[in-house]
């Protein structure tokens, strides 16, 4: 059986057109022209975190000797050429200890902000159902960081909806762009973006290009 690889959603893109068969499977539909069905569920929720927290959080991790380049797949490993990003596990137990009073309120206020998040996204849709939480990575993006195109459950493991906090907007560059360039959007400081983690939600951080992308990013299953 052919093995696929950590990055499917950017090969689909050399696929053959719509139209073109594919093992006797019917059709490759280009998602682009279907994100309109899909755009709802991708929900920005304004003002959950305040520019206050945010400010301190940023504060607290910026100079930080923390940060480690994220990684990506299964096999979760570093790929430069895929995920230009660097992250500090919030949740680890290592990383509240060394400012356990600051960085237990900041973990808190992520949780409430994210618990608030998920009840109204299910309020909007009644059969996303979530047993846990995943804990939260704090993600940075210099000048030349990005993401390419990638969906965020996989067999090792398996996500059911994502939730990504906007800690600042004061960068260039660095806009969401989802179903491989169908829609784009940036959300403003504090803000909430979810959408379900599985195949049919591609999406991709595009390059910053000036300053510096800050959000904190966490998954359900």
């Amino acid at each position: 059986m052919p093995t696929l690889t950590k990055n499917a959603a950017a090969e689909a893109l050399a696929q053959p057109a719509a139209g073109a068969s594919l093992g006797g499977a019917g059709p490759v539909l280009p998602l682009v022209l279907d994100s309109e069905h899909l755009r709802p569920y991708v929900v920005v929720l304004e003002k959950v975190l305040s520019a206050g927290f945010c400010d301190q959080l940023m504060a607290e991790f910026e100079t930080s000797d923390e940060w480690q380049f994220a990684r990506v797949g299964g096999q979760a490993e570093v790929d430069r050429d895929t995920r230009k990003v660097d992250v500090i596990e919030l949740s680890q137990r290592s990383i509240l200890q060394k400012n356990a009073a600051v960085r237990g309120r900041i973990e808190q206020t992520l949780y409430d902000a994210a618990f608030k998040a998920v009840r109204h996204y299910q309020k909007l849709f009644p059969f996303c159902r979530i047993v846990e939480g995943r804990g939260f990575e704090l993600l940075r993006y210099h000048t030349g960081g990005f993401y390419r195109t990638h969906t965020d459950s996989f067999k090792r493991v398996p996500r059911s909806l994502t939730c990504s906090f906007a800690l600042n907007d004061d960068f260039a560059g660095g806009d969401w762009s989802f179903f491989c360039g169908g829609y784009t959007l940036r959300p403003p400081k504090g803000s909430a973006v979810l959408f379900p983690s599985n195949f049919l939600f591609p999406h991709e951080i595009l390059e910053v290009t000036g300053g510096t992308r800050y959000a904190v990013v966490t998954w359900m299953i």
